[in-house]
């Protein structure tokens, strides 16, 4: 059973998580799933922007508690089974030029935080809670959270977060720096798929330079990052959509960006 399927249309590339019945739990299967998604994006030269949503009353509750209880004489090798292949993905995911827009609803826990902090904009159910849950299971945590997290909420936060378990609410989420807005449940997929799709059509290579820009300005220097900046626009002013942007402009009206 496929725990992640991809569909790709005009550009846009929605990952959903259909697991619903164990709140999209991740396990082996699951991230072979997932690996092969993020696989399709990023060898489909159409795709211009990714949604993620989930299936369910859940986004993630995390790893799969089930199939490791059945392998707690070998606890540790089956999380060597799972972490280093779901860490590549991930890690790909996260390099991808495309931006990113996520769907969450209900718990988006343990290493499923992970697809929210590869995601550039973060749309939130009221009833989203942001947990890490690591401390309470005796494990130290994956899904990049030890990186995304201090860099998003800050290191006493995020120290909070990690070893004490504390879980943040939608609205708390957004005021920390880990959902970007709260969107009412009946169209939170709607919403997101505005989004998405506002993206899809946006100028493509700026975007992705604006992407790469904001997550490498984590490890530049000051100095490092005008050079990148200025290579991006020198690179992205010599596009066909850029020359559409600066004539839509001076014509006062939108512009009609094709992603070149």
């Amino acid at each position: 059973m496929t725990r992640v399927t991809l569909s790709i249309d005009d550009g846009l590339a929605v990952m959903r998580l259909t697991r619903p019945e164990t709140g999209n739990a991740i396990d082996p299967e699951w991230v072979l799933s997932f690996d092969e998604a993020v696989s399709g994006c990023a060898g489909d030269g159409s795709v211009r922007a990714i949604l993620i949503a989930a299936d369910g009353r859940a986004f993630t509750v995390g790893g799969d508690l089930k199939h490791f209880a059945a392998r707690l004489d070998d606890l540790g090798d089956a999380l060597a089974e799972i972490v280093p292949s779901y860490h590549a993905a991930l890690g790909r995911l996260a390099g991808l030029r495309a931006p990113i827009v996520a769907a969450l609803q209900g718990p988006i826990a343990g290493g499923g935080l992970g697809l929210a902090f590869c995601a550039d904009i973060v749309l939130a159910a009221p009833d989203a809670r942001f947990v890490c849950g690591f401390s309470q299971l005796g494990l130290s945590g994956d899904g990049a959270g030890s990186w995304f997290l201090p860099r998003l909420v800050g290191p006493r936060l995020a120290a909070e977060m990690m070893m004490l378990g504390r879980e943040l609410s939608a609205e708390e989420a957004v005021t920390h720096g880990l959902a970007t807005r709260v969107v009412a449940a009946a169209s939170l997929e709607e919403e997101a798929m505005v989004v998405a799709r506002a993206l899809a059509t946006g100028p493509s290579r700026a975007l992705g330079y604006m992407r790469a820009l904001l997550r490498g300005a984590w490890e530049a220097t000051l100095e490092q990052q005008l050079e990148a900046e200025a290579e991006a626009m020198i690179d992205t002013g010599r596009t066909d959509d850029a020359r559409e942007g600066v004539q839509a402009f001076g014509q006062r009206r939108p512009p009609r960006f094709r992603g070149r």
